[in-house]
């Protein structure tokens, strides 16, 4: 089986980006996905291009950070910020023209930075919102690259794949990330499995809820021993790479 570990948030924060560098060069994480727009995206961006063998995708973002379409008022809230998670699934009023415009001018930004693009997911799986998804879905064909799917199992370019987003919380441990793993073994050719890692620092205190435990999956991600028991289980380390015809 081949394991996709993709790092998210790339670009949210400098502590961030430099966990994710730290799990690409000492661990087993070898894809992330880029939040453009972003107060550390140009951080992100000159650190990717340092390290060509970090494959990155884009992370497209509806509940975070600031729009970077003119005219998407359903999509913000009274301060001209993008609608936080809560908004943002209790939005009955959001325009699919908006959404469209927002999440197409997020994609060719990124093309736009020069690195290549791998694939798309989205942060707080904002992409599997049943408004959103079927735009993100249009735009995955014309742009020809994968999406994350959600939790189930999918064919793409002849391959099975399937996501988890199970190496998450506070009960975080090897055997734990193994665990995750093991289930899918033999049950489908490529895994992605999500992750968090991150130095942390003052901007993710503020940025996230979640911020602790992204240095504890930094270091089982960083964990010298993992390549092997991976290999043991018959798990290649790999990209969306994997998944091109």
């Amino acid at each position: 089986m081949q394991l996709i570990v993709n790092a998210d948030d790339f670009g949210l924060t400098r502590g961030v980006n430099l966990g994710i560098i730290e799990a690409f060069q000492q661990g087993v994480v070898r894809s992330t996905t880029l939040m453009v727009g972003m107060a550390a995206q140009r951080h992100a961006v000159a650190l990717a291009k340092e390290n060509p063998g970090l494959k990155v995708g884009i992370h497209l973002r509806l509940t975070a950070g600031k729009p970077m379409a003119d005219n998407v008022k359903s999509l913000q809230n009274g301060k001209g910020d993008m609608q936080n998670l809560s908004q943002f699934m209790n939005n009955p009023n959001m325009c699919p023209q908006e959404v469209e415009r927002e999440l197409r001018t997020q994609i060719e930004h990124f093309l736009s930075l020069g690195l290549p693009l791998s694939h798309i997911d989205g942060h707080h799986h904002c992409h599997h919102h049943p408004l959103v998804a079927p735009i993100v879905s249009k735009l995955s064909d014309e742009y020809q690259i994968p999406v994350r799917p959600a939790n189930e199992t999918i064919e793409y370019n002849g391959n099975s794949l399937a996501f988890s987003d199970q190496f998450y919380g506070d009960d975080l441990s090897v055997d734990h990330f193994l665990g995750v793993i093991k289930a899918y073994v033999g049950h489908v050719q490529v895994l992605e499995l999500m992750a968090h890692p991150a130095l942390l620092d003052e901007s993710l205190l503020s940025a996230s809820s979640y911020t602790i435990n992204r240095t504890r999956e930094l270091a089982i991600l960083t964990t010298p021993s993992l390549p092997a028991m991976l290999g043991e289980l018959g798990v290649t380390i790999s990209d969306y790479d994997c998944l091109k015809d």
